[in-house]
């Protein structure tokens, strides 16, 4: 052991030496967009520095408010060892600008004596090797493949933030299948959400780490000298580290006032961390530290914190919001569509002028946690940035974009204004203002371009900003070609239902797009007699009263022939069955007469055919959540258990049979099993043959299991 620590600090004094000094200034998105667009910049800028360089983890000036949205913490390092190698590490630490030119990352060994700084960089390297999780994960790997991890990488929107060429040495950063396993959760490792989570699956996150490692490497072996990592992590207190790469910041009382020494000099210095900056970065500290003893910095305005979230977390790469941002034409190019008569408006992320006016806040929450893709059609996909972004984002957005002078709509109480069902099918519809020739409606596809389906309008927007915007729709910024059907406040068809009132004619709209899964389809695209629904292309979803499942079933539909049903009140799976899926008679026409009944053959029940519990403790009636949509079509259903909040969602498997797939997440000290207690027809499997019940295995927070059921 003695001669491998001494042969192994032997030759990183070599390695020292030959290091060249980082000479590329830390990179923030954030400060480049500022100093681009020009006029008073400085002070903006140099808050974004101040929050991006993570200075307020350790010194007083902040803004008062929630940490998280002020200062970008560091990565989770309590499992580096699983993660990181070894050999990455201690080269990182030696000179992180060298190794990552542009790092945030300060240098927190600059100006320390060689032989020293040898020394710490073993300890570090040997305490931050022995931090592992808990539990492993059981997840069989996947092979990836380079090309189409380039596709990936270009398609899903990756090529915004990073550039058009992938990053550089990662394959000697991360252990074996570890960078592939970051990219299916990295708010796990990186809190920050600097890198949002693209909910990228585990084909894809193969093929994008295919692409960005290209080349193997083998496992290092390291064995953890227990004296060394206790120095270790010492070090890793008395350096400061624990101030960016712990929970919460660690105030010390040295203030933010002098850019002149410290740890933002120019010139490394002995005992503080060295950060490589421009002069044009420190001018802009200096800016927004004046600006500071003139007004401190504070979370009142709305507007300015979700500016400033935006630049932080580099938003603006995507979109667009007052005056700035939205994708380089050498990004837009990578933005595609599969539907090209879309132009534009079908492949280019939206413009958030006005976000928070036109969403409803749990849906606006849903898109930041890239839980909504509604644009199917646009490959690009809106990233996931956290739980506690998304509601401290969404509840800015609120309060920014409102408008005082907005009307309620109050338009369902007023029985002068108050629409109905038939009036909105009879407009939507081709004799109405025929909306169904650009809009999909509820899963059918419209008669021309297929613009993003109605059915999901109510749900997530508000219904004063779709009256407005139905009134006027060039007065809002959304790019959209919509035509104005009620100029001036008129109907441009005052003898079509709704009695020549534009306000009733928009009500019965959101009426009857409220209702549609309960309806019949606007005439135009089906008849009273198209009532069996049959799946094609892709699952149809379909709420009703359905026998065996009871009031509040979600029935599901595969292509194949494939047949769930969900009961959202029990929040359980209740049957599967073969075949034909649902006439829809029952409830588009006799709604309070009858019950649909399944259509096809082989029909099972699934309700002891598995469910989640917590050990240890009272018993927990899961919550039903509501169900979101996959960009496949699936529908994952939404429901928390306790403290932990589970995806539930079923395919078609092998042999005619189903494929579930849970995935749990969030904190709790007790263990999670899952039992099973199917009738004699029904058969389930569980991972590597296991027994039941089955204990999950939680990594970062996070458990995945699949169960197999047949019949």
């Amino acid at each position: 052991m003695i001669r491998l620590h001494f042969f192994t600090l032997t030759c990183l004094l070599a390695s020292l030496a030959a290091l060249p000094a980082a000479e590329v200034p830390c990179a923030v998105p954030g400060f480049e967009r500022l100093r681009a667009a020009g006029g008073e910049w400085q002070a903006e800028a140099g808050e974004v520095l101040l929050s991006e360089l993570s200075c307020v983890a350790c010194h007083r000036g902040g803004a008062s408010g929630t940490p998280t949205f002020l200062w970008k913490a560091g990565p989770d390092l309590s499992a580096a060892g699983d993660r990181l190698r070894a050999s990455w590490i201690r080269t990182y630490l030696a000179d992180p600008g060298a190794v990552k030119p542009g790092t945030t990352m300060p240098n927190v060994l600059a100006g320390m004596e060689e032989v020293r700084k040898a020394e710490t960089i073993e300890d570090l390297t040997h305490h931050l090797m022995g931090l592992r999780a808990r539990s492993k994960s059981t997840t069989e790997p996947v092979i990836g493949a380079a090309k189409t991890g380039r596709t990936v990488y270009l398609s899903t929107g990756c090529v915004a933030c990073h550039g058009k060429e992938p990053m550089q040495g990662l394959a000697g950063k991360y252990a074996p299948g570890e960078l592939a396993r970051f990219l299916m959760g990295p708010l796990a490792a990186r809190p920050s959400g600097r890198m949002p989570d693209q909910r990228l699956g585990k084909k894809d996150a193969a093929h994008l780490a295919a692409y960005l490692a290209p080349d193997t490497l083998e496992r290092d072996e390291f064995v953890v000298d227990a004296e060394r990592s206790r120095r270790g992590r010492k070090a890793f207190a008395s350096l400061g580290c624990v101030s960016c790469h712990d929970k919460e910041p660690v105030p010390r009382p040295a203030p933010l006032v002098d850019v002149h020494g410290g740890c933002l000099s120019p010139e490394p210095r002995a005992g503080v961390p060295h950060y490589s900056l421009s002069e044009e970065q420190r001018g802009a500290i200096r800016s927004a530290l004046a600006a500071r003893e003139s007004k401190a910095p504070t979370a009142d305005d709305p507007q300015a914190a979700v500016r400033r979230i935006m630049l932080q977390r580099n938003c603006f790469a995507c979109h667009g919001r007052g005056g700035i941002g939205g994708p380089a034409k050498d990004v837009a190019v990578h933005f595609t569509s599969s539907k090209a008569d879309l132009g534009d408006l079908g492949r280019l992320p939206p413009p958030l002028d006005g976000a928070g006016r036109k969403f409803k806040p749990a849906a606006l929450e849903g898109v930041l946690r890239g839980r909504d893709p509604v644009r199917a059609y646009m490959r690009v996909k809106m990233p996931g940035f956290g739980d506690d972004l998304a509601r401290e984002m969404s509840q800015l957005l609120g309060k920014a974009d409102a408008d005082a002078r907005e009307r309620p709509f109050l338009a369902h109480k007023n029985p002068e204004l108050a629409g109905t069902n038939a009036w909105g099918r009879e407009i939507v519809g081709i004799k109405g203002y025929a909306c169904i020739i650009c809009h999909d409606i509820n899963g059918q596809p419209s008669l021309g371009i297929g613009a993003y389906d109605l059915a999901r309008m109510p749900k997530r927007l508000r219904p004063e900003w779709m009256r407005d915007f139905l009134m006027n729709p060039m007065a809002f910024p959304t790019g959209a070609r919509m035509p104005p059907f009620w100029p001036g406040g008129q109907p441009m068809n005052p003898a079509l239902a709704g009695g020549g009132k534009a306000e009733r004619q928009i009500d019965s709209i959101l009426r009857y797009l409220a209702e549609v899964d309960e309806s019949l389809p606007p005439e135009g695209l089906a008849g009273r007699a198209a009532q069996v629904l049959e799946p094609k292309d892709s699952p149809i979803i379909f709420r009703t009263f359905l026998k065996g499942t009871g009031t509040h079933a979600i029935a599901v539909g595969f292509p194949g022939g494939m047949n769930v049903a969900f009961d959202a009140l029990a929040v359980r799976w209740s049957m599967a069955w073969r075949g034909k899926f649902i006439d829809a008679d029952g409830t588009w026409n006799q709604r309070y007469v009858k019950m649909e009944q399944p259509l096809g053959e082989d029909l099972v029940h699934l309700e002891d055919a598995g469910k989640l519990s917590i050990v240890g403790g009272d018993e927990q009636v899961p919550r039903f959540r509501g169900y979101h949509i996959t960009q496949a079509g699936l529908p994952v259903f939404d429901y928390d258990l306790g403290r932990l909040h589970v995806e539930d969602r079923v395919e078609p498997g092998a042999n005619r049979g189903l494929r579930r797939i849970l995935r749990v997440s969030g904190q709790t000290t007790e263990s999670v099993q899952f039992t099973a207690k199917p009738p004699p027809a029904v058969k389930v499997q569980i991972p590597s043959g296991g027994t039941l019940p089955w204990q999950l295995s939680f990594r970062d927070g996070v458990a995945e299991f699949v169960e197999e059921i047949s019949w």
